[in-house]
């Protein structure tokens, strides 16, 4: 599992928009709210980042400290869009958390891809990444969500059904802290 140090390596950008410690967000409490940890190379990236977007293109959100009731709401009307999507049956078989092996969404293109977790097992760490491009592809990626921020920047993974140049190298970097 990639480290956010590996992320900062491929986006020179993205060091400015760091914290100097860790922002606070309570884990705990979106636990508790969604019922399940969250994959701990994301919390590392939320611990230390606001939601970035990169290329004016792909947006991640984290939790602001204090809000995290607001974040985990944000994903479940995620997962009322996709529960649609699933009773209309587009969804290539996927299904929404918490049913099992249920789909949670974690970042977001600004063209109308969704990038989900697939509860695989009881270990976050070992759930893949589920790409939902916006041309109906839906494809899985085998390791966690910071590899494949950097697969995406650096060009190393595939792109299937997502544009050839955003993210690009060198992505340009914004960070929302409100």
């Amino acid at each position: 599992m990639l480290r956010v140090s590996d992320l900062e390596r491929v986006v020179s950008e993205l060091l400015p928009q760091r914290s100097p410690g860790p922002r606070g967000v309570n884990f705990e409490a979106i636990y508790q709210i969604l019922g399940v940890d969250l994959p701990s190379d994301y919390r590392e990236l939320a611990d230390f980042y606001p939601t970035l977007e990169f290329d004016e293109f792909l947006r991640v959100p984290t939790p602001l400290p204090g809000q995290e009731r607001a974040f985990v709401d944000g994903i479940f009307r995620e997962l009322e869009t996709l529960r649609d999507l699933q009773d209309d049956d587009m969804t290539e078989g996927y299904v929404a958390h918490p049913d099992p092996g249920g789909l949670i969404p974690w970042s977001e293109s600004l063209s109308g891809d969704v990038f989900y977790w697939r509860v695989s097992s009881g270990n976050s760490d070992d759930w893949p990444v589920v790409v939902n491009s916006r041309n109906d592809d839906w494809w899985e990626f085998r390791e966690g969500a910071l590899a494949f921020l950097v697969g995406l920047i650096d060009g190393t993974i595939e792109r299937r059904g997502l544009p050839d140049r955003v993210p690009g190298p060198n992505p340009r970097v914004r960070g929302f802290s409100v």
